[in-house]
């Protein structure tokens, strides 16, 4: 069962992006918005793994984290569509997701600072490379908005299912450390793929 997740999340990881940009016909520009991150592997990545460091030591990590990301997020999508040809890496995604996996596979409590500081990373990251493709310009904003609901959602939804598993006796705790490892080691297998790419281009 553990070996079909992990390469069923890396061949989900390591799918082309380009198409989940494309609006879904007949839901509305805001609900495309609000799926948005769930289309694209790396957000969805990143917010799972997020979300979980983030709920597995709540509140402590999540106090200034969550409300830091929403920010990051808000602003870089509010620039990305007054310049949508920003676009950073999505590899940065992927090394947040390895860290923050790592973090809840091992059960670290990572204080107060790195989920700040991964929080604001993946924030900005997906906020600049989540301007809508095939929606109206004078629409973008709608879509964005969706964008920033639907990923905030996640990544507290995925936040709140870790805090209350890993309150609970026996093995609840040992099934977030099993989906935090899933998780980075889906990424890790993804950026070294990405690495022998460009090796190979090279």
């Amino acid at each position: 069962m553990k070996r079909h997740l992990t390469t069923a999340l890396l061949f989900t990881a390591a799918a082309d992006p380009a198409s989940a940009h494309s609006p879904v016909k007949g839901i509305g520009i805001f609900y495309n918005g609000m799926l948005h991150p769930y289309l694209v592997p790396g957000h969805l990545l990143v917010l799972l793994a997020l979300g979980l460091m983030i709920g597995q030591h709540a509140p402590g990590s999540s106090r200034f984290a969550l409300p830091t990301f929403l920010a990051a997020f808000v602003a870089s999508a509010a620039l990305a569509s007054m310049l949508p040809l920003v676009v950073l890496p999505e590899t940065i995604l992927l090394v947040v997701s390895l860290l923050a996996g790592m973090m809840v596979a091992a059960s670290i409590a990572p204080g107060v600072v790195l989920p700040i500081l991964l929080a604001v990373t993946a924030g900005i990251v997906l906020g600049l490379n989540s301007s809508p493709e095939g929606v109206p310009s004078g629409q973008a904003g709608v879509a964005l908005a969706g964008t920033v609901v639907g990923a905030f959602l996640g990544i507290l939804y995925a936040g709140g299912l870790a805090a209350w598993l890993s309150r609970l006796p026996s093995w609840p705790p040992i099934a977030v450390r099993v989906v935090g490892s899933w998780t980075s080691a889906s990424a890790l297998l993804v950026l070294v793929l990405e690495y022998s790419k460009s090796g190979a281009a090279a």
